[in-house]
């Protein structure tokens, strides 16, 4: 679908952490080099995507929008009261920039940004990542012109006849990592290319328990896999310290078998292809990476602090195709987890089988299909291309 007359401005949003960052940049980036739209990217003045989208050479323009937490605390009422303020400059922003369509990944600063374009006759083209929808999504969600979803479970939270399932948004680096072998992977790392690597996320903010729990059963993991971290940036001390100990009385070869890392970025896609096992949260975006690069997994899904955790869900999914074992947060301990990944990594048929079931859930073309969504939207917006349904599964 090539753009006609004067060049498409679009608003894309999606911010606070990686995993609603990573697939906004990813269609931002299909639209802007497939489509030579202008893009501006509207995010939090204190969320990750202030480092990743100028990095990514898109313009930014930061709000202060707020978040709820999902616990209670003074950060509660602090993020109620940037609400207004955001709102306002969201409102500003589009107005300023005056985009033919709006796309945002969810976070919490996808509300103003929707909001603010629903509010300016901007159409607006909704990701719903997780299987069901958060407090974001389901605030903009009534005023979205169309939603798109990643997974099949989701269908049903919206209206039929403005809802396609297309995926979640995959970075290029995932996609193009398929061409890497799992070796040649590994040895760009500095590891052993014979060896099986445990890949540990917790997502770009980390997760303690997960962290603790992985340092205290490295010195039953060293002795049959390699293993590398990442804590996250600002549990990076701690977690190394907590290693540093357990490690003690290990000989020089199997701790040389550890890495630790706060964050990785460029080198994420290697680290996930390197990978004989991955355990991580089960955030939508993570998932999705693994989905495509048949990755097996042990999920441990972000508790929910009231109801039920969105991630909750995402895992619930996996496990019941096989695709992933799940362990819940607070049931993870160090020898459960060694358990665990000495059964599957031992097992050729395990590792064969979830293998074959997370590809199930691959839409490799997501990111090229949302791209032409929001184009389409944008177009059938400004009367371009004749209104016909496009629910459904696309």
């Amino acid at each position: 679908m090539a753009l006609t007359g004067t060049l498409m401005k679009i608003l894309v949003s999606g911010g606070g952490t990686g995993g609603h960052i990573y697939p906004a940049l990813a269609v931002a980036t299909q639209l802007r080099d497939t489509y030579q739209a202008e893009i501006l990217y509207l995010g939090s003045d204190d969320g990750l995507e202030t480092q990743l989208v100028p990095a990514a050479g898109f313009r930014f323009e930061a709000i202060k929008a707020g978040k709820l937490q999902r616990f209670v605390s003074w950060r509660t009422a602090t993020g109620l009261a940037r609400v207004p303020v955001g709102m306002a400059q969201a409102l500003q922003i589009v107005r300023q920039f005056r985009p033919q369509v709006a796309f945002t990944s969810g976070g919490y600063v996808a509300v103003p940004a929707g909001l603010a374009a629903s509010a300016n006759g901007v159409p607006l083209v909704m990701h719903q990542q997780d299987v069901p929808p958060n407090l974001s999504n389901k605030l903009i969600g009534p005023l979205a012109t169309r939603v798109s979803v990643a997974f099949a479970d989701s269908l049903h939270y919206f209206p039929a006849q403005k809802t396609s399932l297309l995926g979640n948004p995959i970075r290029q680096e995932i996609l193009d990592i398929q061409r890497t072998s799992v070796a040649q992977a590994r040895t760009a790392l500095g590891f052993a290319p014979d060896l099986p690597l445990l890949l540990i996320t917790g997502g770009s903010q980390g997760a303690r328990h997960l962290n603790q729990v992985v340092a205290h059963a490295l010195p039953e993991l060293l002795p049959f896999c390699q293993v590398l971290q990442i804590s996250g940036t600002k549990l990076y001390e701690e977690t190394r310290h907590l290693a540093e100990e357990t490690m003690v009385g290990l000989s020089a070869e199997l701790s040389q078998r550890y890495r630790l890392v706060p964050y990785m970025s460029d080198e994420m896609p290697l680290a996930l292809q390197a990978a004989e096992l991955v355990i991580c949260r089960a955030g939508a975006a993570t998932l999705s990476e693994l989905a495509v690069l048949h990755k097996p997994s042990i999920l441990v899904p972000l508790p929910p602090a009231i109801g039920r955790s969105p991630q909750e869900a995402n895992a619930a999914m996996f496990e019941r195709a096989q695709a992933a074992i799940v362990i819940p947060n607070d049931e993870l301990k160090p020898e459960l987890l060694v358990e665990r990944v000495r059964t599957i990594t031992t097992s050729p048929a395990s590792l064969l089988t979830m293998s074959e079931k997370v590809g199930t859930f691959a839409l490799p073309e997501a990111t090229r299909q949302i791209a032409e969504a929001v184009i389409r939207t944008a177009k059938l917006g400004a009367g371009l291309v004749p209104g016909v349904s496009e629910g459904g599964k696309n």
